[in-house]
């Protein structure tokens, strides 16, 4: 969580969010009060409770979210590369981030990030711990894990117990107001400036900033293929589309 005077940003795990907090520091008229890296509303605030602050999060299609962390991965500097690094010798993990044969190499690393047997031997992080592993994908466990009070108490198997419950929880704990779109990311958050100016204190030049901001954004993956769609089989697609549905459910993306 990124907080300032009068707004925190609940930044998820690749979804535009290094670009948005450099942008933050460019165009927020008002002092930032902490800087808590992909963590939850209660981890910087124990009681769960925003202040009255605006929050906002940023939240992307979960199909091209593994392909920007594989991608991520392979220009070799993502956490998951180097949790599988500690397991895994040179050769098994080159394999899993080929860059000369990207779309073979993906669909094997993905089937592994689906893998609950696998995460729990890398993987040191709480997924494997809270049991919900084998029921929903990374990527909706990264994000719950930000955007809901109190992940490490509730986000457990014992209250979601299949990908359809992540809907209901996230309804139930969600600690966000407003929601901007990685695909549409810098329109989104012009339109987040300008509508609440009142509310939030941003510098007049501000949706100029972001325009300019748009040309370099930071922290972009590299892809060798055109589009996220390249990386995957049948299988992955489906896969995703199970384990992640919750960005189907409430969000409405589609493959």
């Amino acid at each position: 969580m990124i907080e300032y005077d009068s707004f925190i940003y609940l930044d998820v795990y690749r979804t535009g969010s290094t670009h948005v907090i450099a942008l933050l520091g460019k165009i927020a008229d008002e002092k930032r009060v902490r800087k808590l890296r992909h963590s939850s509303l209660t981890r910087g605030r124990p009681l769960g409770l925003d202040g009255g602050k605006l929050v906002f999060t940023t939240v992307r299609n979960p199909w091209d979210w593994y392909v920007s962390l594989w991608a991520h991965g392979a220009g070799g500097k993502s956490t998951i590369r180097k949790f599988l690094s500690l397991h895994l010798d040179a050769d098994e993990l080159a394999h899993l981030y080929d860059r000369n044969d990207p779309a073979t190499s993906f669909r094997r690393w993905l089937q592994l990030m689906h893998n609950p047997q696998f995460l729990e031997r890398v993987m040191k992080e709480y997924l494997p711990q809270s049991g919900l592993a084998p029921i929903i994908g990374l990527y909706s466990y990264r994000f719950l894990r930000v955007t809901t009070r109190f992940p490490r108490l509730l986000l457990r198997n014992v209250f979601v117990r299949n990908p359809q419950n992540a809907e209901a929880h996230l309804r139930r704990f969600g600690a966000y107001d407003i929601v901007l779109h990685t695909e549409t990311l810098s329109t989104d958050l012009i339109t987040f400036v300008e509508r609440n100016r009142g509310r939030c204190r941003f510098k007049p030049d501000a949706a100029e900033i972001i325009r300019k901001a748009d040309e370099t954004p930071a922290n972009a993956s590299r892809r060798s293929l055109g589009s996220y769609r390249d990386y995957y089989d049948e299988e992955g697609a489906a896969l995703v589309a199970n384990r992640d549905r919750l960005f189907s459910d409430v969000f409405g993306y589609r493959y």
